[in-house]
């Protein structure tokens, strides 16, 4: 069980350093958002959207490592080359990311799911997020960056999988609530979730136990739990434990 959540707070690190490659300048060309993605250590790639389907531009070294292609390869194929790595039990993702980037409302959006790709190593399940980054002058997306990480290791079996998508879909619902908390309330979260009482939160931080009591119920309201309980599963996959 450690070594699961062991793995799952490294994943969860991941995936947050994801969402930054992900923050760029508006009004980026794309060379710049090439110079971007090639210094990411993570596997960045650039895709452009047409109606239906999409194709791959470019890839930096760690998503060329990874798939174990040239670049060559993944202009000459295009929109094949993605039907080509996407296994065929996972094709309607394809299609779905298509369909929600073409909707208006969604153009600033992250699309995050996972995937079963071909690649260097076999068969592999990652977890990528994709955004659009540059836009037709009607304001239709042109092109988008996806950015991901290998879960094979935490795929192997039908509880894992849940468990991944239970715990990964609360780390994405609820990031922005965790980054809005006050390092003081970070503070006060991890004491909470390691079972001191108010009045002993308060005698460690020299507070009275009166605020601690006021941090706890703001805490609640903030991250929009019921008890003490919600606020570990927090503490447990925010890494404050």
């Amino acid at each position: 069980m450690n070594e699961i959540i062991n793995e799952l707070d490294a994943l969860l690190l991941k995936v947050h350093g994801n969402k930054e490659v992900l923050h760029f300048p508006d009004n980026i060309s794309l060379e710049e958002l090439k110079i971007i993605c090639e210094a990411s250590p993570q596997m960045v790639a650039i895709f452009e959207l047409n109606k239906y389907t999409y194709s791959m531009v470019a890839c930096n070294k760690s998503a060329y490592a990874f798939l174990g292609v040239s670049e060559n390869e993944i202009l000459k194929l295009g929109f094949k080359y993605i039907l080509k790595i996407i296994h065929h039990d996972n094709i309607n993702s394809v299609y779905r990311l298509a369909k929600f980037f073409n909707n208006s409302e969604n153009r600033n959006k992250v699309f995050s799911s996972t995937w079963y790709l071909e690649s260097s190593n076999g068969w592999e399940w990652c977890y990528t997020s994709i955004k659009p980054a540059i836009f037709h002058e009607n304001g239709a997306v042109k092109y988008m960056v996806g950015v991901g990480c290998s879960i094979n290791n935490m795929m192997k079996t039908k509880t894992q999988f849940r468990r991944f998508r239970k715990d990964l879909n609360f780390f994405e619902e609820n990031l922005e609530k965790y980054l809005s908390m006050t390092e003081r309330e970070k503070e006060i979260l991890k004491l909470i979730t390691e079972e001191f009482t108010s009045r002993e939160i308060a005698e460690k931080l020299f507070i009275s136990h009166l605020t601690v009591d006021t941090h706890r119920k703001n805490l609640i309201e903030k991250l929009e739990v019921k008890n003490s309980l919600g606020l570990a599963k927090y503490s447990l996959l925010f890494n404050l434990m």
